[in-house]
């Protein structure tokens, strides 16, 4: 009967392992613990926790979004001086062209509607809004205010010189010193304010309000162009 062989074992001392491979050694153990190289062992400083890093803003291509345009300087107290200044002088410039226009030889006297004045009054005033009280939507509407206020104040104002002129006329014809009699433009403004304004209300229509509010558009309108320049 025949003897089992047995393969010689390999010089180094491994033991064989099953199917005649030879086992191979188990790797060293890291000096301080026990466990893999990954893991500190006892001794060894453990790794502070990091810290959590706030986000930073980003601003689209690189740069900080820009600063929001300033608005123009200016006095308000000037603004609204001169703006009332411009409100007077508007109101006799509109009166005296209504009157100018007014066909006061008939009977009863035609007066011509015009849109123009009233867009002019209202630029000035804008214009002056606008120059002195720099971008101040505040003042906008206390120049649209007065734009309208001097367009009213003219109208009534030409209706009074426009009632001068009839009666100075109707005086010429009768004659016997009935011109002595005849009221000044300035008092039936003042003193008969009521009559002139009941006359106005039954003479005006709807142009007459059309073109009165023309003039306050006018005047947003130019402070608005002014103060974006």
């Amino acid at each position: 009967m025949s003897q089992n062989w047995q393969q010689p074992q390999q010089p180094g001392g491994y033991p064989q392992q099953p199917g005649g491979y030879p086992q191979q050694p188990a790797p060293p153990q890291q000096a301080g613990g026990y466990g893999s190289a990954q893991q500190p062992g006892y001794g060894y400083p453990q790794g502070q926790p990091q810290q959590p890093q706030q986000p930073q803003p980003q601003y689209g291509g690189g740069f900080p979004p820009p600063a929001p345009p300033a608005g123009r300087p200016g006095n308000p107290l000037l603004a609204v001086g001169v703006a009332l200044v411009a409100t007077v002088v508007g109101a006799f410039l509109y009166a005296f062209l209504l009157s100018a226009m007014a066909d006061t030889d008939k009977t009863p006297p035609e007066v011509t509607q015009f849109a123009y004045a009233g867009v002019v009054v209202g630029a000035l005033i804008g214009l002056a809004v606008a120059k002195l009280g720099g971008r101040n939507t505040g003042l906008w509407v206390v120049g649209a205010v007065l734009a309208l206020a001097a367009v009213f104040l003219g109208e009534l104002y030409g209706y009074a010189m426009i009632l001068h002129d009839v009666m100075s006329n109707y005086a010429d014809k009768i004659g016997g010193g009935a011109s002595s009699q005849v009221l000044s433009s300035n008092e039936i403004f003042f003193d008969h304010f009521s009559d002139l304004w009941k006359s106005w209300k039954e003479d005006s229509d709807a142009l007459t309000y059309i073109f009165m509010a023309l003039a306050p558009v006018a005047a947003v309108s130019t402070a608005y162009r002014i103060s974006n320049r």
